[in-house]
């Protein structure tokens, strides 16, 4: 006998490529009228959960749907955005990381409230999406920002169809501004990563130094840099299998469960001397904990990079480069080795390949000609000249008490 009202699934299901890549596409699983097992597969998540709450929806009108005529007409009697807002905000509270709450809060105060919050869920229509997109646009709100704006709005609409408040989502039908990026990633070479842990060693900021080549050298994203505990260091190798939010430990941004980036030999021995100098530690504490001994929070990274980074990039000469783009050292250099496939590399930087490759196209057409560099060799030559050149300039003010 059949199985009837069950409630529609999401499932996610990767595919092996061609390139030993992995790609994955989003399904959504349901009974139809017959009770026969069905399957609709989507690109991206937003989509099939748009589906699965569209279906669900539909099976719940079978019934009695709160809030809805069967006919699907404007139900101008409904919640408005603005008392729909604290319902999906509580429900989103248990899903999102709190830098991602505190922005949809802050987007909300500033651009939805008081244009759409006083009108019902089902009087707001597409057109009014798309005049208000151009608005924000000519307003001068950047295309990135009107698009996370956009997402939060459709995100809304999405639970509202599932809980029954809403009919349809009036944000899925209108264009975003496209994503992507517009410049050209700028890395850092180990000569200038080494300025940078020059100055900072002179400072005595040896956490802070370590804290750069863990990014330069190894490619991780600030997060999980501080998300790193000891028993993912290995002998050669980083096991990167979490990430660290607002003081909270979160997966991969990508939610893979680990990967995992080879150890080159600098690195490791500023690893050990962290390791000897910062005392002991458990295989489950941090290797850059807070003064408590917990995860950093993002005043804690944002006042390291004030007080730390940018003053030593500053009196590197170097300008105002972001932490972040340190990791665009550690590709650069595999890169200019020659050494690694852009499989590989993708493996490490925790991307997919064409992700990597439209990232750094042009890096990998500034070197395919070039002479391969070691990367151990290219990191050693850059650090002895910085250390050379800081004790010239010490020489030159012995008097010059460390920061």
């Amino acid at each position: 006998m059949p199985r009837k009202n069950r409630e529609p699934t999401l499932e996610m299901r990767r595919h092996q490529l061609a390139d030993g890549s992995t790609s994955q596409t989003w399904s959504v699983r349901f009974y139809d009228a017959d009770g026969a097992r069905r399957r609709r597969s989507f690109n991206t998540i937003e989509e099939a959960e748009f589906e699965r709450a569209r279906l669900a929806l539909e099976q719940a009108r079978g019934g009695t749907v709160p809030g809805l005529s069967q006919t699907g007409a404007e139900n101008e009697t409904g919640l408005t955005l603005a008392e729909f807002w604290p319902i999906w905000r509580a429900d989103a509270a248990t899903r999102l990381a709190r830098s991602t709450l505190r922005e949809y809060e802050r987007l909300w105060d500033r651009r939805l409230r008081s244009r759409f919050g006083h009108l019902t869920l089902d009087a707001i229509r597409p057109r009014m999406i798309s005049q208000w997109r151009s608005e924000l646009l000519d307003s001068g709100v950047g295309p990135e920002a009107t698009r996370y704006t956009m997402v939060l709005l459709q995100a809304m609409f999405t639970i509202a169809i599932e809980w029954g408040e809403a009919t349809t989502n009036p944000v899925s039908v209108v264009r975003k501004p496209r994503q992507g990026r517009k410049r050209a990633v700028e890395p850092l070479s180990p000569d200038a990563v080494e300025q940078i842990r020059a100055v900072l060693l002179a400072g005595g900021h040896l956490r802070s130094a370590t804290v750069v080549c863990v990014l330069a050298y190894a490619g991780l994203r600030p997060g999980e840099a501080l998300g790193l505990a000891w028993r993912h260091v290995r002998a050669g190798t980083l096991l990167i299998e979490q990430a660290v939010n607002d003081g909270q430990l979160k997966l991969q941004k990508t939610n893979r469960v680990y990967r995992t980036v080879d150890l080159v030999a600098p690195l490791a021995e500023d690893r050990e001397v962290w390791r000897a100098t910062s005392g002991p530690a458990g295989t489950n504490d941090f290797v850059f904990p807070r003064a408590d001994g917990t995860p950093w929070r993002t005043d804690d990274w944002n006042n390291w990079r004030h007080r730390h980074f940018d003053r030593a990039t500053e009196q590197a000469g170097l300008g105002h480069p972001r932490p972040y783009d340190l990791r665009h050292s550690f590709a650069s250099l595999l890169i200019r080795e020659q050494r690694t496939s852009i499989v590989e590399l993708a493996q490490q930087l925790g991307h997919a390949p064409t992700m990597t490759l439209n990232t750094y196209a042009h890096v990998f057409a500034e070197h395919r000609r070039a002479e391969p560099v070691a990367v151990v060799e290219w990191i050693a030559r850059a650090r002895a000249a910085a250390t050379e050149r800081t004790r010239g300039e010490d020489d030159q003010h012995p008097t010059s008490p460390p920061r």
